[in-house]
């Protein structure tokens, strides 16, 4: 087999999520909107209109569950992206500040007894749901 089609096969297929009995694309990109910075984790649905916006409600609801708890770990957590142009597509948000602070958190080790300096602007207040 031809390694590049190997790749792109490997590549398309980690793409491609099942879920709930419906096939995803999985896009993971930077938002565009500079009013909110941070990363877009969207599942696009394969097939146009074979979900009611009941279901899609509710694989977005499990999703949104398994995504908090993959990135718990990590101090991250996401918010369910409501606004997108194309309403089948079910869609995530981690803001930038989680990555910001991930990386402070990699460089404090550099020096040891110091904590990592504070950016320059203030930091967002982190969104507390009840």
């Amino acid at each position: 087999m031809d390694l590049t089609k190997h790749i792109k096969s490997v590549i398309s297929e980690a793409a491609k999520v099942n879920f709930a009995g419906h096939s995803f694309l999985l896009k993971v990109d930077v938002n565009d909107d500079p009013q909110k910075k941070g990363i877009k984790v969207q599942f696009l649905p394969t097939q146009f209109g074979a979900m009611t916006p009941t279901e899609q409600n509710d694989i977005a609801i499990e999703l949104e569950q398994r995504l908090e708890k993959g990135l718990a770990d990590f101090g991250m957590r996401v918010e369910r992206d409501r606004n997108l142009k194309d309403k089948t597509i079910v869609g995530f948000f981690i803001y930038i500040e989680y990555i910001d602070k991930i990386v402070r958190q990699a460089l404090s080790g550099q020096n040891p007894g110091t904590a990592p300096e504070a950016p320059e602007e203030e930091a967002p207040e982190e969104k507390t749901i009840a």
